[in-house]
């Protein structure tokens, strides 16, 4: 059992400093409601682990559905994840994913995500409408399009297969309202784009006022018999749901192995034309495109690039897309940036369904890639039929438990490959000198009284010192210039230059080191 001695993990002065660090996306001049800390032990029907759109689309459809007693437990504060960072697309159009779940896991296994994620589509709109959610939400169509003749093939290939599944998708040449030519598009008609932020701290405070119980700082540390052990209390859940982007426990299972994190990079844009429907690129590190109108103010949304979290290169990710914006639109300019971070299955698939590591009441839900807002809504679908019916007719697909080499091996191999060779380059790292030779604004790896440490120096001279091994399995970390952090690259953890956590996996900050 659980050891009843409280674990003291985050205080409110360091989710402060969290978010000090933080790029805002142009969704956060909206602010969430706030909730207290939990204080004391406490029993519910449902216990979900994270406060993002997921867990509180989860614990709302839960309600509908008939169950009443239902705690949500948020390490932070709620909406202050991937939520804030989204583009707000509400898509069944995920890439080139359903020729390939055709090919790769058959005809059954694509019918099941096409209806998850169609149907997923569908309940926004009635949220919405039976609310009355005031979320900017307007209905356009999605495009994914193709620059090259293969690319324009795939993208052809992906319509074919969508409408073998029932989706009202066409493939058409051009893209008029693109800045540059293309060779194809697929376009899938009643798709709808909204303001994500506007509609999750809505949907919170309904929550609030029908009696959920939503606690923030209230970090989950373990997990054992349906009990959920935070530094402030236990809560125990009859059905216990796992939200929190990535699983806080994911070594049963082995999910650190089953899941990737990576990052991509988006600028909100003043003076760009306005564009009726919502476009990406086929390609993995292509362009994406959509127009939004935020506090008053028209702004186009354009977002570039998709790496593995930790795996830096001296290239400038928001230099890059900014020197895009200016080559595509020359008379815009920036009105605010910011990076995601997303998890990725080994099959491009989400995990949603039992833990079954821990039993028949445990259940998970995370790996959305990019689609967090279609995925989160599929994954309380998928959760509330399978607590309250035990059923689901759309479960095989996305079930935690699938096992497909077709479609995971070749990724899980060069996962596990890329992890052990992180691990042997930044043990065997030479540091780049002492710390005495950083220069300001400048981090890394440095020797100090015969030791590495993580250092970096701010703008002011003050010297930040940390144990650059990450708390979540010891990997070492990299710096970040960019955004002046530390990032795991093996399972994507992120912390601060103070060492504070402002990504999981990890919940324990770094230790500190360096002068005092």
């Amino acid at each position: 059992m659980i050891s009843p001695k409280p674990v003291k993990i985050w205080q409110k002065d360091v989710i402060e400093r969290m978010e000090e660090h933080r790029f805002q996306s142009c969704w956060q001049t909206v602010k969430p409601p706030e909730f207290p800390r939990l204080n004391g032990d406490c029993n519910a029907d449902a216990v979900i682990v994270g406060g993002g759109l997921c867990g509180l689309l989860c614990a709302y459809e839960l309600l509908r559905k008939g169950v009443r007693d239902i705690v949500i437990l948020e390490a932070g504060k709620i909406l202050n994840g991937t939520t804030a960072g989204t583009t707000g697309k509400i898509t069944s159009q995920h890439g080139l994913i359903y020729a390939a779940l055709e090919k790769g896991m058959g005809t059954k296994a694509a019918w099941q995500y096409a209806k998850a994620n169609e149907e997923a589509v569908s309940r926004f709109v009635q949220i919405v409408r039976t609310e009355s959610i005031d979320c900017d939400f307007v209905p356009c169509d999605a495009y994914l399009y193709a620059c090259t003749p293969e690319g324009a093939q795939r993208v052809k290939e992906e319509a074919e297969a969508a409408r073998r599944l029932s989706i009202e998708a066409s493939f058409t040449e051009r893209c008029e309202e693109l800045p540059f030519p293309t060779l194809g598009a697929v376009r899938f008609s009643g798709q709808a784009k909204f303001h994500p932020m506007k509609f999750a701290c809505r949907l919170a405070e309904i929550l609030r006022d029908r009696g959920v119980k939503i606690y923030e700082n209230t970090p989950a540390v373990a997990l054992d018999d349906n009990r959920i052990l935070t530094g402030t209390g236990h809560v125990y859940g009859k059905s216990v749901l796992l939200c929190s982007h990535y699983p806080f426990t994911n070594l049963k299972g082995f999910y650190f192995a089953r899941i990737v994190q990576n990052r991509s990079y988006l600028a909100a844009l003043r003076g760009a034309p306005e564009l009726a429907g919502m476009y990406l690129d086929c390609e993995d590190a292509g362009l994406s495109f959509r127009s939004a109108r935020v506090d008053g103010e028209d702004l186009l949304l354009l977002g570039w690039g998709a790496h593995k979290t930790g795996h830096e290169t001296d290239v400038s990710h928001f230099e890059k897309l900014e020197e895009e914006a200016k080559k595509l639109y020359p008379a815009s300019s920036v009105a605010c940036r910011w990076s995601a971070q997303d998890c990725e299955t080994n099959d491009g698939i989400p995990l949603i369904g039992r833990y079954r590591q821990f039993g028949d009441r445990v259940y998970l839900a995370t790996g959305f890639r990019k689609w967090g807002m279609t995925g989160s809504m599929a994954a309380a679908n998928l959760l509330s039929d399978l607590i309250v019916s035990g059923k689901s007719e759309v479960a095989d697909v996305f079930s935690p438990k699938r096992v497909d080499l077709g479609m995971q091996a070749g990724k899980f191999f060069r996962e596990a490959a890329d992890t052990a060779e992180n691990f042997l380059r930044g043990y065997t790292e030479i540091p780049k000198g002492g710390v005495a030779e950083l220069k300001d604004g400048e981090g890394g790896i440095v020797e100090f009284d015969g030791a590495k440490i993580g250092a970096y120096r701010d703008e002011d001279g003050n010297l930040h010192g940390v144990k650059p091994f990450c708390t979540h399995m010891r990997c070492p970390l990299r710096w970040n210039p960019e955004e002046h952090t530390w990032d795991c690259p093996c399972h994507g953890s992120r912390f601060d230059a103070d060492g504070n956590v402002l990504g999981n996996p990890a919940f324990l900050p770094l230790e500190k080191r360096g002068p005092d």
